[in-house]
């Protein structure tokens, strides 16, 4: 019998963290089997209340334009797909676990920055040769470590954020001085702990590396898709990390046909549209 290697230790500062809902862990692991099965998916789903209503909300958005309301979880999943189920879910569990942080603006402000980073690389999916639902999981879940480290330790995270905002630091070195980690590594932990796949965590631990130009990949696709949130007014600090948005699309792999690859007016008024139905 062959034994399956233990996890290795959480470093403490994520020992704080929540764990992966179980619901929502088992609605993952379901959406991703070949023979996933619709009523079993409907009957895991009704298990969380919460989600849901989320499912619910999100399948009657202008999103999908549909005549008539959606009132069945059934009719919900046929229409808004397995994989767009895995990227609700994915939402779902994030903005739960940053709910009672969030009356903190500071970092309110890196919740906001992770879901316009979400749908920028949803926008740029094809460019990048990737399927639009995990450009989106991954847009959410670049910061992943941030969020983690948020949601333990509130306070002392928007401290460190408003004092690197007024002196400059360096965020990831200020991060490991006052939690002996940064959020690129902490976001790989979590991604692990929590089973996503190994491309996400690599793309999570990588996106502060410099963007490789011409490289179809979802590490790269999240290393342009933060930065051009950035250069949109949505950076976590005053200073936007890379000032010039026709910059970062010139080094895409491909052309995109969404507003998001067109220019940075069109991808404001993207933005600006999506806010309206995108899962609060």
């Amino acid at each position: 019998m062959t034994e399956t290697p233990a996890r290795p230790e959480a470093p403490w500062a994520l020992r704080l963290v929540p764990p992966f809902p179980a619901v929502a862990h088992r609605i993952m692991a379901l959406v991703s089997r070949e023979d996933a099965d619709i009523h079993e998916l409907q009957n895991l789903v009704k298990m969380d209340p919460s989600f849901s209503a989320e499912l619910l909300r999100f399948a009657n958005s202008g999103l999908f334009a549909v005549r008539g309301k959606v009132q069945s979880l059934s009719h919900a999943i046929m229409l808004v797909g397995m994989d767009r189920v895995k990227m609700i879910a994915t939402f779902v569990v994030l903005n739960r676990m940053v709910r009672s942080s969030l009356r903190i603006e500071a970092l309110r402000k890196v919740w906001t920055h992770c879901v316009v980073t979400a749908v920028v690389a949803e926008g740029l999916a094809e460019a990048f040769r990737q399927t639009r639902d995990s450009a989106y999981a991954i847009g959410l879940l670049h910061n992943l470590g941030t969020l983690g480290l948020m949601c333990a330790y509130p306070e002392q995270y928007s401290c460190m954020l408003e004092v690197n905002r007024e002196f400059g630091f360096d965020l990831l070195q200020t991060e490991r001085d006052l939690f002996e980690i940064d959020h690129c590594l902490a976001g790989e932990h979590l991604a692990r702990a929590w089973d996503y796949p190994e491309e996400f965590a690599v793309a999570i631990r990588t996106h502060h590396e410099t963007p490789v130009s011409g490289e179809a990949s979802l590490a790269n696709l999240v290393k342009v898709s933060w930065r051009l949130s950035d250069t949109l007014g949505y950076s976590i600090f005053p200073e936007s990390t890379v000032s010039n948005y026709e910059d970062l699309i010139a080094i895409m792999p491909g052309a995109s046909s969404t507003p998001i690859g067109q220019s940075r007016e069109a991808a404001l008024a993207e933005i600006s549209a999506r806010f309206k139905e995108i899962p609060k």
